[in-house]
């Protein structure tokens, strides 16, 4: 990194959006421990089960999933299958499948956004909210609408500085 990447503003956001979304993926990530160390106490001295406390596990797992894979975006550490340096020899060649793969992720981001926005929409909509008790699902679904956009800004930001 060269000294005017590290001072323009776009470079600079998406340093503060990454610190931000490190601290969000702690949240779900406790809650998950403290929710499941909780069943498992109740099944076992209790041989019952909190009634619920699935739903909230389960949008937990997916807002941490989903925050991760941001995070992975951004690190570029998500699985790949990078067999490309093995056979081109060539820098150039290798820059352009980089290019072709960042065009895939941000695509691939814009689709996952939308269908979280539209997912957020309709649970707005209908009034939709979790099974077991009534809590509005519009409190989860924001959360996916703003990791799969964390996942296309990371993608943009590799695109424009790497």
């Amino acid at each position: 990194m060269n000294t005017s990447q590290s001072t323009h503003p776009l470079y600079r956001a998406g340093l503060i959006l990454v610190r931000i979304q490190r601290f969000f993926s702690v949240l779900p990530f406790l809650i998950l421990v403290v929710a499941m160390l909780l069943e498992l106490m109740v099944r076992f001295f209790l041989k019952q089960s909190i009634f619920g406390l699935s739903d909230f596990i389960g949008f937990a797992s997916v807002w941490l999933y989903a925050i991760g894979a941001a995070l992975a975006s951004y690190d570029r550490t998500h699985i790949k299958a990078e067999f490309v340096n093995v056979f081109a020899r060539s820098a150039r060649v290798r820059n352009l499948c980089r290019l072709v793969s960042s065009l895939v992720s941000a695509g691939m981001s814009v689709v996952f956004t939308k269908w979280s926005w539209d997912l957020c929409v309709y649970s707005v909509s209908v009034g939709e909210v979790t099974q077991a008790y009534p809590v509005p699902k519009v409190f989860f679904s924001p959360l996916f609408v703003a990791a799969f956009s964390w996942s296309f800004i990371f993608c943009g930001k590799r695109g424009l500085f790497e």
